[in-house]
């Protein structure tokens, strides 16, 4: 059994373990005696190559399920029809089991005691219309690429999770409260607060670092244009003239230096300037780089509005000034070195004269280690004229730890400080980039990739600010996005600094602490003196991927992107989750008999058992077939997240699919067993489910479209017997059973372009498409999961990519449930009765955490 991992292993090998997340593999970090200990557990399963946090796996997996059965439809149109739609459709609110009718996205006001309500009606008996409960978690955070300080009152702070909207604190980040919900598109990247009138502010919308090719989920992270609040973010409306492709991906936002009606926006297709507010733009500079344009920097002490801007990633990237961006369109290119691949920029606060920019490689660079690691730090002293960039670092500096900027440093330093272990680089410049300058001291500057660095040196040399392990004053969350200095930030008396990353929101209090240098810098947290804590209270930005509630309907667990497998409970509170289980966490299920019994995974079913609620786990491998291919490809055996499903009659057997499908022994316990011949035609098994009414019957949904079934599931392995039926072609996201009824089951698909819920009222043999007709009609929007109400077969509930959809009439017509998280996707639904016979939904959202609300 493996022990907590604070007793079963040496500190720094525990570190490793926590912290996977930024490492490639077990074989090129971990020593030799820890890989052969872990083998020897599962001696019937050879060990794969779990990599926590992949990019790309994470990305191909969230992108294949949504891809068009046909290639010729424009996504982004989809989307963006499929949105208007839903704000169109009737409402209707499960907590007071009521139509409502269709109306514009109404304020909401988070009360003390977290409830949801509308803020045009606090008393009347329809006040309560969005009181979803949720959940949390407040404490675990997820991807916040945008942070800011109101300009006036520093104890009001601005944040932005990218898939869960805008976020603000009154508090100095004591507590949050969602601040969006008013945005017909949540994923906000950017954000500009005018500090003339502090009430008047910008988000732009979309994450547009290139995530839809390079790690894919793209998909439901495209934005929808430019929105202003002139309340602080209490309400917001989108601008008119930004409702177009060309505001899609809105990586950058500035507003004027002497005029705050000009408003700059660097976008996939160029840089952008209106000069009323938004109401009517100007494209600067038109490009068809890939990735476009990402980053913008304007000089604070010039009128005529002196611009920087660099476009480009994965392609050759370039640097471009603006001298008059407030009045002209002239532009020259100050920066473009060759292979330079995306470069953020940054502007000292006391010296705009000097200017940085830190650029991601598109080469390999020496031991061919730094495709997408750093390139280079450049630096200009002279206003970033052409000709003054000096070049301060590069991938070739002898100091090694200088290289590691845009790298996993922890990876790539192994060697140093386990000397069993070997070096591995993971690079990731094309995503985690970003570099600032301290408000009063020029020559001290900061970057960041998977952890922070700071320069005392202009850039010249580098040490470590945080430490992406646990259990010390210097360790944060990796996957750096922001950074945000207090406004009275002095570099004495005030040294208060927020970053933001994966994790959330981090503050330090002594932003110039001694960084760690040297060969061994990452080997230890003590080696960092800047101290970080987590401001994440409240803050309701997770990603789920999957997630179970535990019977009594008090306690849920479930999988999430970049913070494994969590667990909450309404006794700790939303701010009271803890991390169970590590990696990009997957599916889960809990026993409901034996409630400290669960089984949890990362990546490519690699699964984890319990039977004490966690305190340890069992590695349960034995008799799965080893991972051949951790990407989605033809020689791929299992799914990136990998289904599973527990079968709530006893004995409680675990069911699990790949190219095969398993079953286990009691509560998910091996060895596992390979049932069938089990065939899909080249696809792999992305849903399961058992039965309620019959533990011989279980239902599988395949990557191809296809559905398979056994009625015999109890027999011996081989004697096990299948029929399959292909509605459509796509992905299965989920399969149910009806639980009134034998022979009901259900199915739903995420592809585009298709029929995306199906029905069969004759135990599979045919199936029929429940999307509906006309105005009431399912929108062409995936579809990821499926509940029946318990107690009436006609209330259907689906998990979409905008929130969630309710059919009264099985079917027949939808609505749009007014849940209070507004369109964020929605992975997982699942309902609960408890023993006293409550009746509960759960939501768990990739974007704003977990939810819950009571069903009549």
């Amino acid at each position: 059994m493996l022990q907590p991992l604070d007793s079963a292993w040496p500190t720094y090998d525990r570190i490793w373990l926590r912290h996977m997340s930024r490492i490639s593999s077990w074989a090129a970090v971990l020593s030799a005696g820890l890989a052969a200990l872990v083998v020897s557990l599962e001696p019937g399963r050879p060990q794969p190559i779990p990599r926590f946090d992949e990019p790309g796996s994470a990305g191909q997996f969230e992108s294949d399920r949504r891809r068009p059965a046909n290639a010729a439809l424009d996504t982004v149109a989809l989307y963006e029809r499929a949105a208007i739609r839903v704000a169109g459709m009737e409402r209707f609110s499960s907590t007071i089991n009521r139509m409502l009718p269709a109306s514009q996205p109404r304020s909401r006001v988070w009360l003390d005691d977290r409830r949801v309500v509308s803020a045009s009606d606090r008393t009347g008996p329809t006040a309560v219309l969005d009181a979803w409960t949720p959940l949390g978690p407040g404490n675990i955070g997820g991807r916040t690429r945008v942070i800011r300080f109101h300009p006036t009152v520093p104890t009001t702070l601005f944040a932005a999770g990218v898939s869960g909207g805008i976020w603000k604190s009154d508090d100095d980040g004591n507590t949050w409260r969602p601040s969006g919900d008013g945005l017909t598109n949540i994923a906000v990247n950017s954000l500009a607060i005018d500090s003339r009138r502090p009430s008047t502010m910008y988000a732009g919308t979309g994450e547009g670092y290139f995530r839809e090719d390079i790690r894919g989920t793209g998909l439901p992270l495209r934005g929808g244009g430019i929105f202003a609040s002139a309340n602080s973010g209490a309400t917001w409306q989108r601008l008119p003239a930004t409702n177009t492709a060309d505001f899609h991906w809105v990586n950058d936002l500035e507003l004027g230096v002497a005029d705050s009606r000009r408003l700059y926006a660097a976008t996939r297709t160029g840089v952008w300037r209106s000069v009323d507010s938004g109401a009517t733009w100007t494209r600067l500079l038109e490009t068809s780089v890939r990735g476009g344009c990402l980053d913008l920097a304007l000089r604070p002490d010039r009128d005529e509005d002196v611009l920087f801007a660099s476009c480009g990633s994965y392609e050759q990237a370039t640097v471009y000034r603006f001298p008059r961006a407030a009045e002209r369109a002239d532009v020259e290119v100050v920066l473009r070195d060759p292979g330079m691949g995306r470069t953020s920029l940054a502007i000292a606060p006391s010296s705009p004269d000097v200017i940085y920019a830190l650029a991601a490689s598109n080469e390999p660079g020496p031991g061919g280690n730094y495709r997408q690691g750093l390139l280079a730090v450049y630096r200009s002293e002279r206003g970033g004229l052409a000709g003054t960039w000096e070049t301060r670092v590069t991938n070739r500096d002898q100091t090694y730890l200088n290289t590691l900027l845009l790298t996993n440093v922890y990876g790539a330093t192994a060697n140093d400080c386990s000397p069993t272990t070997t070096n591995a680089f993971t690079n990731m410049g094309w995503y985690i980039n970003v570099i600032a300058v301290d408000p009063r001291d020029p020559n001290r500057v900061w970057a960041a990739g998977v952890d922070w660095f700071r320069s005392e040196d202009g850039g010249r040399n580098w040490g470590l600010a945080t430490y992406g392990g646990s259990g010390f004053p210097s360790s944060t969350h990796v996957d750096q996005h922001a950074i945000a200095f207090h406004p009275g930030y002095d570099g004495t008396g005030n040294q208060v600094a927020l970053i933001g990353n994966d994790g959330g929101i981090y503050r330090t209090t002594n932003a110039r602490g001694n960084t760690a240098t040297g060969s061994r810098a990452a080997c230890n947290g003590t080696n960092v003196a800047v101290a970080w804590t987590s401001l994440n209270r409240g803050y309701g930005v997770t990603q789920f991927y999957h997630g179970t509630p535990f019977p009594d309907g008090t306690r849920y667990l479930g999988g999430t992107q970049d913070n494994g497998t969590v667990y909450g409970s309404d006794q700790a509170g939303p701010d009271g989750w803890r991390t169970v289980f590590g990696g990009d966490g997957g599916f889960s299920a809990v026993s409901p008999s034996a409630v400290s019994t669960w089984l949890v995974e990362y990546q490519w079913a690699n699964l984890g058992r319990t039977t004490n609620g966690g305190t340890t786990f069992d590695r349960s491998l034995t008799g799965l077939d080893s991972v051949v291919s951790d990407t989605l490809g033809p020689d791929a055996n299992y799914l990136f997240v990998t289904p599973f499903a527990m079968d709530a009659a006893a004995p409680h057997r675990v069911w699990l699919g790949g190219v095969s499908l398993y079953r286990s022994g009691p509560a998910g316990a091996a060895p596992w067993s390979k049932v069938g011949p089990f065939a899909l035609g080249g696809g792999l098994v992305s849903a399961v489910a058992v039965s309620p009414r019959s533990s011989q019957v279980v239902m599988t949904g395949a990557t191809t479209g296809d559905i398979v079934w056994t009625r015999n599931g109890l027999d011996a392995p081989a004697a096990v017997t299948f029929q399959s039926r292909r509605p459509r072609d796509g992905w299965v996201t989920s399969v149910a059973f009806d639980p009134r009824s034998e022979n009901v089951w259900y199915a739903t698909y995420g592809n585009f372009g298709g029929a995306h819920v199906y029905r069969s009222s004759d135990g599979g043999n045919t199936w029929q498409s429940l999307d509906g007709s006309g105005a009431t009609a399912l929108p062409d929007i995936p579809v990821h999961s499926l509940v029946v109400d318990p107690d009436d077969s006609q209330r259907l509930y689906l998990g979409t990519d905008l929130g969630v959809m309710v059919s009264i009439d099985g079917g027949r017509s939808w609505m749009s449930e007014e849940t209070g998280f507004g369109p964020a996707v929605t992975m997982w639904l699942s309902s609960v009765r408890t023993p006293s016979g409550q009746k509960y939904l759960f939501a768990f959202t990739h974007g704003r955490g977990a939810w819950r609300v009571t069903l009549p």
